[in-house]
């Protein structure tokens, strides 16, 4: 009978463990999915894909019970440069038909440009030395195919050659070319842009075709340019129950790539709806759970085009920066499979002991990972004006990333619940 109870028990706790878990994930996986949809168009500047990211980060603060952080507003805004591809984006080499995002990608300063060209094809190697020789490769009316795939013999001198003239084809205003064309077999990573490039670039990575055979490119690219496009920072704030005045900030980016395109769009789950999502799943705790110091939670737009939302606030801040005890960027944190990485932990060794002691006592996560300073997200701003910060990502599980394929369906939550709790632990510390 005693036998029969304990298997029973045994049988009974893991099942409420995984429920318990489950139940923990599930308002973050619906944040993400929101985030993530369609109809948010890749959280880019593209049909106010921002905008409706931010109203909807909004409603979910207030809901919870977050104030605003600026005067009755949780909106901050700013003004960014914008290239977006809202309206046809075809391409065609010769008579095979692409797919945005699959089989190429437009360079994301691209201008508009609609018609049929011819191609010059040349290699890689065509480009080693110091100088290009543009007389020999650049033909009248012609699109330019670079076969991009690199030699096994290439040593980094003669790759930073290459690299170089690449650049300079794609970018010198003064050279009588038409569009560029790269063809490799390199992952498909897009990324945002800030003014427009001096021609059309597409990136090629489709095996069937073979580049030396290409001869003509047919292209629809309708891109639209706009130097001041406002967009907005989201914040708000639950104040501290014994030192108000002093504040912990949690933030995360919010904004992503945006749409390629009428029918492409770049999801962005785990870059970075998984970091906003979490902010917002901390600020639901905290609501519950009136913290000592005021907690400020920022979701960040303009980060995919050089932080300039995080610069945009330190430099207009509401708040005294002299006054955060503590700051945390989140920024993909949906996988978790090979633990985490603390980027600044070397210039914080107190705070990042303190999180590995509790990570060694609690067995949260498999591995907490220390990098140096690296002023690659939202955290840099505000640690460049002396503000204690981290910056926090979640490592192994899928690699998607910039792409098509970053969806709210595969992202997996893996260490998420026991990240989640390793930083209100730590902040318990503070």
């Amino acid at each position: 009978m005693c036998r029969k109870f304990i298997a029973i028990v045994l049988f009974i706790v893991p099942s409420l463990l995984t429920s318990a878990q489950s139940d923990d994930t599930q308002y973050a996986k619906q944040v993400v999915k929101r985030l993530a949809s369609p109809a948010f168009n890749g959280r880019g500047y593209a049909a106010n894909g921002d905008k409706k990211a931010a109203r909807f980060i909004a409603a979910e603060m207030k809901k919870t019970g977050v104030k605003p952080l600026f005067e009755n507003d949780y909106f901050q805004h700013f003004e960014l440069g914008a290239n977006t591809f809202p309206g046809d984006l075809r391409v065609s080499l010769d008579n095979h038909r692409l797919t945005p995002g699959v089989d190429f990608i437009v360079w994301s300063g691209s201008p508009s440009v609609d018609g049929r060209f011819a191609v010059n094809t040349i290699k890689r190697s065509d480009l080693y030395g110091d100088r290009v020789p543009v007389s020999d490769i650049v033909k009248d009316g012609h699109f330019l195919l670079i076969d991009n795939r690199k030699p096994a013999d290439e040593s980094r001198e003669l790759a930073r050659q290459a690299d170089a003239a690449i650049l300079f084809l794609r970018n010198d205003p003064d050279i009588a070319l038409p569009g560029v064309i790269i063809y490799d077999d390199s992952k498909l990573t897009w990324s945002s842009q800030t003014k427009p490039s001096a021609r059309p670039v597409i990136f090629v990575n489709q095996p069937r075709l073979d580049p030396q055979g290409i001869s003509s490119i047919a292209i629809t690219v309708e891109s639209v340019w706009t130097p001041n496009y406002t967009t907005q920072n989201v914040a708000g704030i639950i104040p501290g129950t014994a030192s108000p005045d002093s504040m912990i900030v949690v933030c995360a980016h919010y904004d992503h790539l945006g749409r390629m395109g009428k029918k492409t769009y770049i999801p962005g789950a785990n870059d970075n709806a998984s970091g906003t999502a979490f902010i917002l799943d901390l600020a639901r705790h905290y609501a519950n759970h009136p913290p000592k110091y005021s907690m400020v939670f920022i979701a960040f737009s303009g980060e995919e085009s050089g932080l300039l939302g995080s610069k945009a606030f330190v430099k207009n801040t509401p708040i005294d920066l002299a006054k955060i005890k503590f700051l945390i960027n989140f920024d993909m944190v949906g996988t978790g499979d090979d633990g985490i990485t603390v980027v600044n932990a070397p210039i914080f060794p107190e705070a990042f002991s303190r999180m590995t002691q509790l990570n060694d006592d609690q067995q949260y996560l498999k591995a907490i990972n220390s990098r140096g300073e690296s002023c690659n997200s939202d955290h840099c701003p505000f640690y460049q004006e002396g503000v204690p910060s981290f910056f926090i990502y979640t490592q192994g599980g899928i690699a998607a990333y910039h792409d098509i394929h970053d969806r709210a369906s595969t992202l997996p939550f893996t260490a998420y619940v026991q990240l989640k709790s390793l930083i209100i632990d730590f902040f318990k510390l503070m």
